[in-house]
């Protein structure tokens, strides 16, 4: 892919291809409430969250949510005020969060928002695609979210009123490559593999955050798509074929013939080295 400079680096990853897309839909909302948590006011609230839960958890196209041990998300503060709550999730699909949120008995509660939460006065939802696979996290969301908030509705945070399809997805016939990179960290991320396909999140330097998914093809090859926005707020989407060597020292370089599908749709060719193990930080 294009050439990023200081990306930090992030690790790839493979999963065997799934019949499922590539992409999953994160969402992630948060409220106010209008009292603490332990008040009498909000024991409703808290009474009915479990079943809420559970009812997510079995609906058709859900994949997971945030929560501790206790089961669910209430403990936890993604931002300094100790009043907002914060719910996270991943679907396989804009349909999937919509029948949960507005076709199940989720409905209920949703209605009776303003009996326990403030009036939002700037967006509190924000929805966006992300690799099949991936798991969100908390300073993920609360960026996306504050992306829509900056930018308003774009393929990169939107809202249930005017969703965005997923991003690009590679055409190969899927084949595991013959050289396995899962974990392998490279400058421009650490990937994820299992079987034939694989995917990475990114970000740093001009790139505020970023992701890939590819498959292996026939020819030993990973047929790639990736999408990031700069920091400016601009989003860049692409298309990448790579081609995986062993280095004399064990390590993995990645020959690529990439192409910018937006903007000035230009060309290039760029070579991504792994990062050496001694410098590399722990991927779980």
């Amino acid at each position: 892919m294009a050439p990023v400079n200081s990306i930090t680096p992030v690790a790839m990853s493979y999963s065997a291809l799934m019949s499922s897309r590539h992409y999953h839909l994160a969402q992630v909302n948060v409220a106010r409430m209008l009292a603490p948590l332990d008040s009498p006011l909000m024991a409703e609230f808290v009474a009915q969250t479990p079943a809420v839960n559970a009812l997510a958890d079995r609906s058709p196209g859900f994949v997971w949510r945030l929560e501790t041990a206790e089961g669910d998300a209430t403990a936890i503060r993604a931002y300094d005020d100790p009043q907002i709550l914060f719910n996270l999730s991943v679907w396989e699909s804009v349909q999937a969060l919509k029948d949960f949120t507005y076709a199940s008995s989720h409905l209920g509660p949703l209605r009776n928002r303003a009996h326990w939460f403030e009036q939002a006065t700037q967006p509190h939802l924000a929805l966006w695609w992300i690799p099949a696979g991936h798991i969100p996290s908390v300073e993920e969301a609360v960026d996306r979210l504050e992306f829509r908030r900056a930018h308003g509705n774009s393929a990169v945070s939107f809202a249930f009123a005017g969703p965005y399809p997923a991003p690009d997805e590679p055409t190969a016939h899927p084949v595991e490559p013959v050289i396995n990179l899962d974990k392998r960290l490279f400058v421009v991320g650490a990937n994820t593999q299992k079987g034939a396909r694989v995917w990475a999140t990114y970000g740093g330097g001009r790139v505020r955050f970023g992701s890939l998914v590819a498959v292996g093809d026939e020819q030993g090859r990973l047929d790639m798509r990736y999408h990031h926005v700069d920091a400016d707020g601009s989003l860049r989407t692409g298309a990448c074929v790579s081609k995986a060597e062993l280095l004399p020292d064990g390590r993995i370089r990645l020959v690529e013939e990439w192409l910018w599908t937006n903007g000035d749709r230009s060309t290039g060719r760029s070579i991504l080295d792994e990062v050496p193990s001694g410098t590399r930080p722990v991927i779980g």
